[in-house]
C-alpha cells in the first residue's frame, strides 16, 4: 500500500493516511527472487506493481500479484492479477482495502505541541469481492478543494458540500480536509466567504456597470444592507472621532471666550473714561457688596 501522511509513526502507517490495494501482512524477502515491486513513472501516471509477493504468516496460500495506477487526474485504479482465494488474517497486521485520509493539527500546551490526527474521509472495498481479474477504478469527486477560484467554489456550495472560499489563504473549503491547520490559522473559519466573492462585491458598487433603471431588487437590497452595515470596531472609531471632534470645539470656544474676557478687563482697567471703563466701574465687585450690606442692614 501507498502511505500518504507526512509524519511518520507506527501508530498512524497504515491506519489513517493510505492508498491501499491489498494492505496485509506482506514480507518481500520470502519469495526471493521470484518477488517483485516494480513502479513506473511517466509524469502522468504513477503505476506500482506487487508481483509474486507473500503473506509473512500465511505463506502456504501462495503468492499475491497486484497493482495500483495513480493519474494526474486524481484518478486511482486497482488492478487484481493473482489472487488467492483465502480469508487474510488481522493477528500481525491490519488487512485493508480502500482509500482513507485525515489531516493533522497542531495544538500547544505549556510542555510540548501536540499533534492531533484527524480522520475524515474513508473508503472500504468488499474484501470478498477482490478475485483474480477484477479492477476497481476510483473516479476523481469534485470535492471543495478541487476548485481553485471563489466563483467556481462557490457555485458548488450547498450541492453536495459545504464548501466556502479563504481569500486569505486563497483556498476552498469546507475545513476538512489536509489545509484544516492552515485554515484555522488564517481564522478562515470566521472569515470565509459563504455567499458572495470579494471581486464580486467590488463589482457590485461600480456604478459604471449598471444604469439606475437595471438594478435588480436583490442587488438594491444588498446595497442598503452593504452601506447600513458596518463593523464594531469600525462604529467605535467614528464614535471617537466624533467625541474627540466635539470636546475640541468646546474647549477652543472656552479659550476664545477667556481670552476675549482678559483683554476687554485690561483695556477697561487702563481706560476708565471708556464705554468698557464706566460698565466696569459701575459693576465691580465692591458696589454689589456694598448694596448687599446695607440690604442686609435694612432687614
Amino acid at each position: 500500500f501507498f502511505y500518504t501522511g507526512d509524519l511518520l509513526h507506527s501508530a498512524l502507517v497504515g491506519s489513517t493516511q493510505y492508498i491501499a490495494p491489498f494492505m496485509a501482512n506482506f514480507d518481500a524477502s520470502i519469495g526471493k527472487n521470484e518477488t517483485e515491486i516494480k513502479y513506473y513513472d511517466n509524469g502522468t501516471h504513477f503505476v506500482c506493481t506487487w508481483q509474486n509477493i507473500y503473506l509473512q504468516d500465511q505463506q502456504d496460500v501462495g503468492p499475491f500479484t497486484f497493482q495500483a495506477i495513480l493519474q494526474n487526474t486524481g484518478n486511482i485504479y486497482f488492478n487484481y492479477l493473482q489472487i488467492p482465494n483465502v480469508k487474510v488474517s488481522n493477528t500481525y497486521h491490519d488487512h485493508r482495502v480502500g482509500l482513507s485520509d485525515a489531516y493533522m493539527s497542531e495544538r500547544s500546551t505549556k510542555q510540548h505541541i501536540a499533534r492531533v490526527i484527524t480522520l475524515y474521509n474513508r473508503i472500504n472495498l468488499d474484501k470478498e469481492k477482490i478475485l483474480n481479474g477484477v479492477s476497481v477504478v476510483f473516479d476523481m469527486d469534485q470535492i471543495c478543494n478541487t476548485f481553485t477560484d471563489c466563483s467556481s467554489c462557490l457555485a458548488n456550495r450547498g450541492k453536495r458540500h459545504n464548501c466556502s472560499w479563504c481569500d486569505n489563504i486563497q483556498k476552498c473549503s469546507d475545513g476538512y480536509d489536509r489545509s484544516h491547520q492552515q485554515w484555522v490559522e488564517a481564522e478562515c473559519h470566521r472569515l470565509a466567504s459563504g455567499d458572495i466573492c470579494p471581486n464580486s462585491m467590488e463589482d457590485i458598487y461600480d456604478n459604471s456597470h449598471f444604469s439606475s433603471s437595471s438594478l435588480s431588487p436583490s442587488i438594491v437590497h444588498y446595497d442598503k444592507k452593504r452601506q447600513s452595515s458596518s463593523s464594531p470596531s469600525q462604529q467605535y472609531s467614528t464614535l471617537q472621532t466624533f467625541r474627540t471632534i466635539l470636546i475640541t470645539l468646546l474647549l477652543s470656544v472656552l479659550i476664545l471666550s477667556f481670552v476675549a474676557l482678559t483683554i476687554t478687563y485690561i483695556y477697561a482697567y487702563r481706560n476708565p473714561t471708556s464705554p468698557a471703563g464706566m460698565w466696569l466701574l459701575e459693576h465691580r465687585p465692591s458696589t454689589y457688596i456694598a448694596r448687599f450690606k446695607r440690604s442686609t442692614g435694612s432687614i
